[in-house]
């Protein structure tokens, strides 16, 4: 496709002094696959012809005033075909199917009016060479937004890497609108551990939003990664080096974890002070002990995130997972060498921890006033099923709770298992209140009271005791990847 831009505008640039008087322009591009051709239309305005000094009548392909400065088909290729014409009628324009033809001025026998015939000149102005290269690119945009590649073999981008740009696509989508804007392109790089300079996101941005609307679809996402790893490189110096940071998140992406291939195993006697929930994972054929803390990834590919569930529903036995062991096993809590019960009765909500986030305790959150308290963050899970210990599910985020336990800040996440029945109307923190009225005030008082049976004092909650929404929760949550990020870059897997 580069080659046939190449020769559209160099064919305009030398035929720009003619024009197409009252006639639109029609632009195909097509592409052979195997028995098939997919082609796609479109049609550009015509633009007012300027006025036309008649040439007189002249010999047959010999250069006049009338025609000084055009170049023909034989100035490029060396030949130029005849055109036939009448002995009379008026002066007038013609068009052929080909863009690469300039125009040709040929005048008839004594008697005939001269007239002008062209083949590609369709704009006598340099900048318009601009429109229709816009144009073919948003061709070729539409194209690979269904699937159809219409680039040279130089710019291909293989059917893997157009299926991970649309992971990456979904995960900047936090509203799922199906656009993203600037914040949120700033924000995916940030959870994925790749954060931009102001500089560079806008710089980056400015790049896929070609029509400046302040938003991107998913078809500039594509076209942008497309075009800018052409041969011809569309993207400056400054975008190469954002195309390359980029590049590093897909390979990380690729290597993404995949459930399927996790496994839990007991050891030990249930209701024991030895039992434990063992993780593995099955890598490339090699079964590997893994731990769930930190060899789980937080942000599955499509942007949502990871859950472990440490305690089912409607149970009482306080599991959690071990961070002061070799691999993190998920065991029950034990206090005075006793098992350790929720005695203030059955969870009406799965409970769990996301996988590589730590509650820093070194560090005072500004909004609560209070330490972290040295644990992978919590969440609640308030879908209609029951997960078992052990388990990873993919869940949406919904909005988190504030509670202080101890004088530590203790989050609450509040998440839904993407494969639940209610998962669907549930996107934001305000859509539990409409769908589920009370169920935020009844886990927030189960979460105060529990403690209160066996004589400890209620927990407490900050900022107001509110339910926080979805977008201050995920910046929660990526600050405590942040956290956890630095803890174990020093070589830390057990606290």
């Amino acid at each position: 496709m580069n080659e046939q831009l190449a020769l559209i505008e160099e064919a305009l640039r030398r035929s720009r002094a003619a024009s197409l008087g009252g006639m639109p322009l029609d632009i195909a591009v097509a592409r052979q696959y195997g028995d098939s051709t997919v082609t796609l239309r479109t049609q550009l305005p015509a633009k007012a012809a300027p006025p036309v000094a008649h040439p007189g009548v002249g010999r047959r392909g010999t250069p006049d005033e009338g025609n000084a400065g055009i170049h023909t088909l034989a100035s490029i290729t060396g030949s130029a075909p005849r055109v036939p014409h009448t002995r009379s009628g008026v002066d007038r324009y013609l068009s052929t199917a080909s863009f690469f033809e300039a125009g040709i001025r040929e005048g008839d026998e004594e008697g005939g009016v001269g007239r002008q015939h062209t083949s590609g000149s369709f704009y006598d102005d340099a900048s318009q060479v601009g429109t229709l290269l816009a144009e073919i690119e948003r061709l070729k945009r539409k194209a690979l937004s269904r699937g159809v590649n219409l680039t040279s073999p130089q710019e291909d981008v293989p059917a893997e890497d157009v299926a991970m740009l649309r992971q990456v696509f979904i995960m900047a989508d936090s509203t799922g609108n199906g656009h993203i804007n600037l914040e949120e392109l700033k924000n995916l790089h940030h959870v994925l551990g790749e954060p931009l300079t102001d500089e560079e996101a806008a710089s980056a941005f400015k790049a896929m939003d070609s029509n400046r609307s302040g938003d991107i679809s998913f078809d500039d996402f594509l076209a942008w990664y497309t075009l800018a790893h052409s041969s011809s490189g569309m993207l400056s110096k400054k975008g190469q080096a954002y195309t390359d940071r980029f590049k590093r998140i897909m390979g990380r992406i690729g290597d993404a974890f995949d459930a399927k291939n996790l496994s839990i195993s007991a050891s030990g006697q249930p209701r024991s002070l030895e039992y434990r929930v063992n993780f593995f994972y099955n890598d490339r054929g090699v079964l590997k002990q893994i731990s769930p803390w930190h060899d789980i990834p937080l942000y599955a590919p499509d942007g949502n995130v990871h859950f472990i569930t440490e305690i089912p529903k409607f149970s009482r036995a306080k599991f959690e997972i071990a961070t002061g062991e070799l691999f993190n096993p998920i065991k029950q809590d034990v206090k005075n060498g006793k098992l350790r019960d929720y005695n203030y009765g059955d969870m009406v909500f799965n409970y769990g921890a996301l996988p590589q986030t730590w509650e820093d305790p070194t560090h005072t959150t500004p909004d609560t006033g209070h330490i972290g308290d040295n644990d992978p963050i919590d969440a609640v899970e308030i879908g209609t099923r029951i997960l078992r210990t052990g388990s990873v599910t993919k869940v949406k985020v919904l909005g988190c709770l504030a509670m202080i336990d101890d004088g530590e800040t203790d989050w609450k996440c509040i998440v839904i298992n993407v494969d639940d029945v209610m998962a669907p109307k549930l996107n934001d923190v305000g859509d539990v209140e409409r769908e589920l009225p009370g169920f935020i005030d009844t886990l927030r008082e189960w979460l105060r009271m529990y403690k209160v049976v066996d004589g400890k004092p209620q927990n407490e909650f900050g900022l107001d005791e509110r339910a926080l929404d979805r977008a201050y929760t995920l910046n929660v949550i990526a600050e405590t990847h942040d956290f956890w990020k630095k803890l174990t870059s020093a070589g830390k897997k057990t606290v």
